[in-house]
């Protein structure tokens, strides 16, 4: 690819499985319309972030990286990816807010 790299963030809210072997492991994520992203990542890195999902109410996870490649089917192959785990704000305590400014 010539220029600059892009990066993908794609959001997912299952918690993966993760193997019990091996440093690198090979994290699948399939998105909307089928779009499937795989990134290798750290496997004790990524043990300790979806960890972090079950000490959330609403936990939600993203994986980003820069785009290495296509494969033929079609699936976005990421390097340097990373996942980060956050909790996702619900939308109905935005309703009540705005109801009591009013």
């Amino acid at each position: 690819m010539k220029g600059k790299i892009p990066e993908i963030t794609i959001k997912f809210s299952e918690k993966p499985i993760i193997p019990e072997q091996g440093k690198k492991v090979t994290l699948e994520v399939t998105g909307e319309n089928n779009v499937v992203v795989k990134a290798e990542i750290n496997r004790k890195t990524l043990a300790k972030q979806i960890q972090k999902i079950d000490s959330l109410e609403s936990g939600v996870a993203s994986l980003s990286g820069k785009l290495s490649a296509i494969s033929t089917d079609g699936t976005l192959i990421l390097e340097a990816a990373t996942v980060q785990i956050f909790e996702s704000k619900k939308k109905e305590e935005k309703t009540e807010l705005s109801d009591d400014a009013a």
